[in-house]
């Protein structure tokens, strides 16, 4: 289980991978969907471990880059293999489809899933309160053992 917040300029997560990890890894994509309506995500995670002393690979995650909807979410945790800038006329993507401007287009090669995680992220659709309207709005109770 990993927990990850909107609110926070980054997010440092830890996932076990269910092989051992060969090859080239340069990042993590966190693909699935939330729970609860089953709308697909995916981000992106700088890798910050190099296998050498843990079996663990841990990622860095931007805060803009995660859904802004709060909840449970069941993600597939891919290795990135290569990224780098897109070239002109080596994609197949359509011009009317590309939604980005071309100089800062980038590619990503994934590579095997290396485990499904099940993850909770605080979104920005949770208000925050500050300040109650009224003096009177402070609540206490009383536990009884027995």
């Amino acid at each position: 289980m990993i927990q990850t917040s909107k609110n926070q300029i980054t997010n440092t997560v830890a996932v076990l991978p269910d092989t051992e990890v060969t090859g080239t890894i340069v990042g993590l994509r966190f693909s699935g969907s939330q729970d609860y309506d089953r709308n697909a995500v995916y981000f992106d995670g700088d890798l910050i471990s190099n296998f050498d002393n843990t079996n663990w690979a841990i990622s860095q995650i931007t805060g803009s880059t995660l859904p802004s909807a709060s909840g449970f979410y069941t993600l597939d945790v891919y290795r990135i293999v290569a990224k780098g800038p897109a070239i002109w006329n080596t994609f197949n993507t359509e011009w009317e489809m590309a939604n980005t401007p071309w100089d800062s287009a980038t590619y990503f090669e994934l590579g095997e899933v290396l485990t499904t995680v099940r993850a909770y992220n605080s979104g920005s659709d949770v208000p925050v309160f500050t300040q109650y309207q009224s003096p009177d709005e402070n609540g206490a109770y009383t536990t009884y053992l027995g």
